[in-house]
């Protein structure tokens, strides 16, 4: 992981889910559950720190819906996302949620938690830690996801703190 100019790594999410807010992205929804509300839980962080400490940002405008093989992810969309995300995150440090969204950027070949330079990023992903996805259901999988998401937002949440005060 890198310093990053503005103090915030950035969180990179597909897309709102239908409860979402689209315009405060990554933060839990009506229901409480879903992505946002588990990657709280399994940072350890309340909803503030979170807001405060990263940077958060979706790929594209609008979840697409489900189909029989998971999310529908429009290739239109995403060339669109990560061009626009491209002139973002150049020089910083970006976890992308989910294989999908690591797809877009091309390191879904790396493992979840490495980081790798692409785009011109520092980059990880970390598999979707919504109830959805069973790569959580193993434990070495769950301990290794839940030690680098601590790990993550206690870092994103020095930076921050280390911005204010410069």
């Amino acid at each position: 992981m890198t310093e990053t100019q503005s103090g915030r790594i950035i969180l990179l999410g597909s897309a709102p889910s239908r409860d979402s807010d689209p315009t405060n992205p990554l933060l839990p929804g009506r229901s409480k559950r879903g992505t946002a509300a588990s990657l709280l839980r399994m940072m350890e962080m309340d909803v503030d720190s979170f807001s405060i400490a990263f940077e958060r940002l979706y790929l594209i405008p609008l979840h697409p819906g489900r189909n029989l093989g998971g999310d529908n992810f429009p290739a239109r969309l995403v060339r669109e996302g990560v061009a626009r995300i491209g002139r973002i995150i150049a020089g910083r440090t970006v976890v992308l949620v989910g294989k999908k969204t690591a797809s877009a950027f091309g390191i879904d070949h790396v493992a979840p938690f490495e980081w790798v330079q692409s785009t011109g990023a520092s980059m990880a992903w970390v598999p979707n830690p919504c109830g959805i996805n069973t790569w959580w259901n193993d434990p070495d999988n769950k301990r290794a996801g839940a030690a680098f998401l601590v790990a993550l937002g206690q870092r994103a949440f020095d930076l921050c703190l280390r911005g204010m005060v410069a």
